[in-house]
């Protein structure tokens, strides 16, 4: 199966196509910002399926967010419209359900996906989801868990805002495969929430980081911490070992 990956040069979209390549036989095409929408139109019509991960999460700037999220989003679905038979997967965040700029770009981002199957029949899958972490995210960009990380390996304060808000996360090992299972299975609705999410306060998050700056690292005690704890060690020793 041919798969085409946008954003290919983010932490999701590279991890995603490096997984597909260690762990699959699909051919992987990538899309990201060295590369022109004439680019994608060359290949529209050798594509199946498409993870559309491309766009901007950090920025507040309404403007660049628009730009980003909601125009690439509505250029990319203009040049799937040759094409019925591409299923678009569209990478989504939960934000969508808060009142910011982040999340109300998602949102419209996902109003234009969808418009896409309503009109031209194209599948269309939503993915709404979490905080995402592991070994190649950007600290103080698009995860709390890459920059406490980074922070307690380079002997930085962390800086702590919301110490009992409650987050969810899920480890980029875990939503690859998840994403893997989704080019060959059938039975999910049109919004699809990733499975093994972790909920954490930043309080506990911060905690258990710290304690890491002083963890042996032994496969023997690594072995004994529970799922999340041993996947945040792991983005820990990422970041310890640059």
């Amino acid at each position: 199966m041919n798969i085409l990956v946008t954003g290919s040069n983010g932490f999701i979209g590279k991890s995603f196509v490096r997984y597909l390549r260690f762990n699959t036989s699909h051919k992987v095409f990538e899309f990201s910002r060295e590369h022109t929408l004439e680019d994608l139109e060359k290949s529209v019509f050798k594509i199946d399926k498409v993870f559309h991960f491309a766009g901007s999460n950090q920025s507040q700037d309404i403007n660049e967010l628009e730009k980003v999220n909601v125009l690439l989003t509505k250029k990319l679905c203009k040049i799937l419209e040759k094409n019925s038979n591409i299923d678009l997967y569209y990478g989504s965040s939960s934000q969508v359900l808060l009142r910011n700029p982040y999340g109300e770009s998602k949102k419209k981002a996902e109003y234009i996906c969808l418009e896409l199957e309503r009109f031209y029949k194209n599948k269309v899958y939503i993915l709404r989801m979490p905080g995402i972490f592991g070994s190649g995210c950007k600290p103080n960009y698009n995860s709390v868990v890459a920059t406490f990380c980074y922070n307690v390996a380079n002997k930085y304060p962390l800086k702590i805002i919301n110490p009992n808000k409650v987050i969810d996360l899920i480890y980029v090992d875990d939503l690859c495969e998840q994403l893997n299972d989704l080019i060959t299975k059938s039975n999910y609705g049109q919004f699809i929430n990733m499975r093994n999410k972790y909920k954490i306060s930043i309080k506990e998050l911060a905690k258990s980081i710290n304690e890491f700056e002083t963890s042996p690292n032994n496969p023997e005690v690594i072995e004994k911490m529970g799922p999340l704890k041993k996947n945040l060690y792991k983005t820990f020793l990422s970041f310890k070992n640059l």
